[in-house]
């Protein structure tokens, strides 16, 4: 862990109650042609000439008065402090300096008329061949009582780096800004949609000119009044692909991140639609329970500890396991029953829906493969399967050797059994199941109206280990909007992270989880699935990996389709990936590996 150092924020808000941001992505002279070795000169210490030292100078007198201006690198700032001083009486500027005298990897955030040099805390290859040393500070900027912004500043390699992202959800920043010198723009925007919701703040990306890749991003799916308005799963203000010199002014509306932030505390979900009360252009995305009242909890962390996470011995030996994806058509019968499909008049029909399937997988994975098991997993999505089915799963199970791992609906027969759960069937043992840990503005609906029903909160995390130490974790849903929940997964104890974590999900917004898997899969270096209904889609395997096709993604299903795919992973590539240096993974089939492992 690093340490936390804290310093009160000089950001105010305007008289709209926004923050003005001014950023600046400007080119620094390198040429920078995609490889490897284009990118260590640029971070290697040197003094910079005249030239550069006027050119940082005039991008320094781009900034803005009472404003967040954030500049990417560019090798004459190191020279330019006093000017970095002078200016920072009125405003705040936020720029990556480079390598220094000190071997440090600087980061320059000037506010109160005096720069603070904040030291490069995860190394990079790059940095680790220029013998740069790490960091071990990083400043938390806190608003407080004056009502000014919380924020904080990560330099490049940082922002891979899950435990650093962790410690920063204990001071529920506001703002979070990345400077970088780093050709994975795209991972970056990924992480970038991933924290906006996990930590409910505004990201800001600021890469070089000859990079491109910087970006804002709010936690808003909405941005924008009019009928045309834009529509994602997080709202991304401004974003510039490839090589460009760009400056952008815009404002971030924090008075109305602190209006939801507030009302989702007090209000619960009823918050989703608190748009509707004021005249403001945005729709929120819901937060994680550190920001929202459950009913029957208040808001804040989920209440599960290092104690909490618990390891279920498995026989899952395989190097190179084939898991089953079934993306399919749900019965969209779950609410009149509460959430008990196996009662509906039309059980009968899904189940034998789910049968033909079972049988067509049954014959893909005798044509394709002799050895034992046929087929290591199979996946379902959350409140997927009826208990009623679940002997016939156990029988599959068994038949294949196959783990499935299926979200179920609730037990019991009334209310007071409520529980949203997933099991675990393994080959000729008991079947585990691991109960959600939190409660989504979906679970446990019983009529039109949105009314409420009880229930029974998980308490527990599970990690699945073989003999031969492979293993895997399951979250469902909403659980997976909280970062301290998959870090912990992870993490416990000091272990090592899962080698599969699995992710079922009932989730209309996909592409928000999509983008939470690319960047889980890197931060903990491990293969993510996710397993949706057809209807939302979404569903897929994804990897730190170098595949022919896209990076990261091995498969997967769109919106409406329905499918069952077969993807393998290569578990034993994995962890010999993650024992390599980071200098000899560039040009395997391994991505270089993330902050975790620095």
């Amino acid at each position: 862990m690093v340490k936390i150092l804290k310093q009160e924020s000089a950001l105010v808000l305007d008289s709209k109650g926004a923050l003005p941001l001014c950023l600046v992505q400007c080119y620094t002279g390198y040429e920078v042609v995609g490889t490897r070795s284009a990118l260590g000169p640029p971070q290697a210490p040197r003094s910079p000439n005249e030239a550069e030292k006027r050119g940082a100078a005039s991008i320094l007198d781009r900034t803005q008065p009472s404003a967040l201006n954030v500049l990417s690198f560019h090798p004459g700032i190191s020279e330019c402090t006093s000017k970095l001083d002078e200016l920072a009486k009125d405003r705040a500027i936020v720029a990556l300096a480079g390598v220094s005298s000190k071997m440090t990897n600087d980061c320059l955030i000037a506010q109160w008329g005096q720069a603070l040099t904040q030291c490069k805390l995860s190394l990079s290859s790059e940095d680790v061949l220029n013998g740069v040393v790490a960091g071990k500070e990083l400043t938390v900027f806190l608003g407080g009582e004056s009502g000014n912004v919380t924020w904080a500043v990560l330099n490049c390699h940082d922002y891979t780096d899950a435990s650093i992202l962790s410690q920063l959800l204990e001071y529920e920043i506001e703002v979070l800004v990345v400077v970088a010198y780093n050709p994975a723009s795209r991972l970056f925007w990924e992480y970038a949609i991933s924290d906006m919701h996990r930590h409910f703040c505004f990201v800001v990306v600021a890469n070089v000119g000859e990079l491109g890749g910087s970006g804002v991003f709010a936690p808003f799916r909405r941005v924008g009044r009019e009928r045309n308005a834009q529509l994602s799963a997080g709202g991304k203000l401004f974003g510039v692909n490839g090589p460009s010199e760009v400056g952008v002014g815009l404002a971030l509306d924090i008075a109305e991140l602190r209006a939801l932030r507030r009302e989702f505390h007090n209000e619960g979900f009823a918050a989703a639609t608190a748009q509707s009360k004021r005249d403001i252009a945005y729709a929120p995305m819901v937060p994680s329970e550190h920001f929202l009242e459950t009913f029957d909890r208040s808001a804040g962390p989920p209440p599960v500890s290092q104690n909490d996470v618990r390891d279920v011995p498995n026989e899952w030996k395989n190097a190179r396991p084939r898991i089953a994806l079934a993306q399919l058509d749900h019965s969209n019968t779950y609410v009149e029953t509460k959430y008990r499909i196996r009662n509906h008049q039309t059980n009968a029909e899904f189940e034998h829906m789910l049968t033909s399937r079972l049988l067509e997988l049954e014959a893909r994975v005798n044509l394709t493969r002799t050895d034992s098991p046929l087929l290591d997993m199979l996946v379902f999505p959350e409140v997927f399967v009826p208990r009623s089915f679940v002997p016939d799963l156990q029988r599959f199970s068994d038949r294949l050797g196959t783990t499935v791992i299926a979200g179920v609906d609730y037990p019991g027969t009334d209310e007071s059994e409520n529980a949203n759960e997933c099991l675990i069937l393994r080959p000729h043992v008991e079947p585990v199941a691991y109960r959600k840990i939190t409660r989504s503005q979906y679970d446990a609906l019983f009529d039109e109206n949105g009314g409420l029903m009880p229930l029974q909160r998980g308490q527990h995390l599970l990690r699945f280990a073989d003999p031969d130490g492979f293993n895997f974790g399951v979250l469902i849903c909403y659980d997976y909007s909280h970062f301290d929940l998959v870090h912990l997964l992870n993490t416990a104890k000091g272990r090592d992270p899962l080698d599969v974590l699995i992710i079922v999900a009932h989730n209309p917004f996909s592409s928000l989880y999509r983008s939470c898997c690319i960047a889980d899969c890197h931060r903990f270096y491990q293969y993510v699935v996710m397993c949706n209904v057809a209807a939302f889609g979404g569903s897929g395997v994804f990897g730190p990996v170098r595949t022919a096709g896209a990076r990261q993604c091995l498969s997967e299903i769109g919106k409406g389709s329905e499918a069952i795919t077969i993807t393998e992973l290569d578990l034993a590539g994995l962890r010999a990936a993650r024992r390599t240096p980071n200098e000899e993974l560039h040009l395997g089939r391994f991505m270089r590996k993330p902050g975790l492992y620095s």
